[in-house]
């Protein structure tokens, strides 16, 4: 702590200067040492590089580097420098691996900082709250902006930098002045696993018009907003974003991104959260476009594997009218897709819904199909969701007429629908179970061999 309070001693007068931007030149000079250093891993470099840090830390007043406001020109030797405004200077976060660990090799020993080096050290406030003619702020045009945006970015890709750059947002002058930092590359801080939290904790913060700059970074020329939600921590930003944009009219310009992509997002594993995040916190009307687009593509997405699990669990969260309409064209497609090897998901989760009008017609439309349905592995399960509601009395004595019982009953895939008959009908349909039983007794030493067994067991077990 000793060696803290120096440090901050140190560049307390130069804060008291007037007109100058003094947090930069802090940073400046962290990653100088850092630099000089081919192999900064190496404990024995590592050692002899830190050996005079706090001799290098103490500089005289004009070596600092510092910046006059009117003109921002350079009056420094190179003991100082900031870092290169390109993306190759090497200086990233990443490298050294946190702000606390840095301070470390530069006092050349442990500093107790407990959790974060911004809960016990507020030199950082203390420069932004209380100096004269202190201006925090970056502009996005600077020549010098783009350099600490890089190293703040590197510093946000870190747990424990991520972390203490949260804790900064709280002060709204810091918030500014990590926004203005971080903005240029905020698709790559949405997209990382320790740069998200940065991000939702900045778009919580961020007032309406640095929201609508984000938007537009995202937005053009690229979907960004479609290219995130189909990586994992990418759909979490995109998530959060439209958590916090619920009430505002700027949610409209993310649907529209969202709704023109939407059958990609759908197919996608990942991407179809996103959709769903908005179906649960949006209302029906904000969602409209999404709800058009399924109606338009709902027959190609059911037919596809993920695309088919994507839309089961839009039919379940639809809301307003356009629900009954997507419900009515799913069920008037019903024997098409039954026999369909993805589509049929989609049926089963229809029928659950137990919405009397649309499984009424799903029933008379798979009429004439039971029999053939109960023999396929995907046409079974569509079969046993009929039994299990109010289609048993239809699915029973289509089964009754045919002369293929024993033929279902003795099927690999056949078997389990009887069973499930025979079950249901017991406890709701004791007339239809009991006709059921006649025909199946008639052939006794057929169902003794093969899956026909499992009939007979059940059988048995109910009498």
């Amino acid at each position: 702590m000793e060696n803290i309070l120096r440090i901050q001693q140190q560049f307390q007068s130069v804060v008291n200067t007037k007109d100058l931007i003094v947090f930069p030149c802090i940073l400046s000079l962290l990653p100088v040492s850092m630099e000089n250093s081919t192999h900064p891993q190496n404990p024995n470099t590592m050692a002899s590089m830190y050996s005079s840090s706090l001799e290098a830390l103490q500089l005289p007043f004009e070596n600092l580097y510092l910046f006059d406001k009117s003109s921002l020109s350079l009056n420094a030797s190179s003991a100082g420098v900031f870092p290169d405004p390109q993306r190759n200077h090497g200086l990233g976060f990443s490298r050294v691996g946190s702000f606390r660990s840095c301070l470390d090799d530069f006092t050349g020993k442990s500093t107790n900082l407990g959790s974060s080096m911004f809960d016990n050290v507020n030199w950082f406030n203390g420069f932004s709250n209380g100096s004269p003619g202190f201006q925090p702020i970056f502009s996005l045009d600077s020549e010098y902006s783009y350099g600490y945006s890089n190293w703040v970015i590197d510093m946000a890709k870190t747990e424990e930098g991520s972390k203490d750059l949260q804790k900064l947002l709280s002060n709204s002058t810091n918030s500014n002045m990590i926004f203005s930092w971080v903005f240029d590359f905020i698709v790559e801080l949405m997209i990382d696993q320790s740069g998200r939290y940065l991000f939702q904790k900045l778009i919580e913060s961020a007032d309406e018009t640095q929201l609508q700059m984000i938007l537009e970074k995202l937005l053009v020329p690229h979907n960004y907003i479609y290219y995130a939600s189909l990586l994992k921590y990418g759909s979490c930003s995109i998530k959060k974003l439209i958590t916090v944009l619920e009430k505002s009219p700027l949610i409209t310009c993310v649907i529209k991104a969202l709704s023109d992509t939407f059958e990609k997002l759908m197919m996608d594993p990942i991407g179809h959260y996103v959709i769903f995040e908005c179906l649960d916190v949006l209302d029906s009307q904000t969602n409209d476009p999404f709800n058009i687009q399924a109606m338009k593509q709902c027959l190609e997405l059911v037919r596809h594997e993920q695309g088919s699990v994507s839309m089961s669990g839009f039919v379940t969260r639809i809301k307003g009218p356009r629900r009954d309409q997507l419900l009515n064209l799913i069920s008037r497609n019903s024997a098409f897709l039954a026999q369909d090897p993805t589509g049929n998901y989609v049926v089963q989760c229809v029928i659950q819904l137990q919405n009397p009008a649309m499984n009424d017609q799903i029933f008379r439309n798979l009429e004439g199909y039971y029999v053939k349905l109960s023999t396929t592995k995907t046409g079974s399960y569509v079969v046993e969701h009929c039994l299990l509601s109010s289609g048993l009395d239809r699915v029973i004595n289509e089964l009754l007429r045919s002369d293929r019982l024993v033929s279902v009953a003795k099927d690999r895939y056949g078997n389990y629908v009887v069973q499930t008959a025979l079950k249901e009908s017991k406890k709701r349909e004791i007339s239809l179970h009991g006709s059921l039983v006649v025909k199946l007794e008639q052939h006794f030493k057929c169902l003794q061999h093969g899956y026909g067994r499992n009939v007979l067991s059940v059988l048995r077990s109910l009498q």
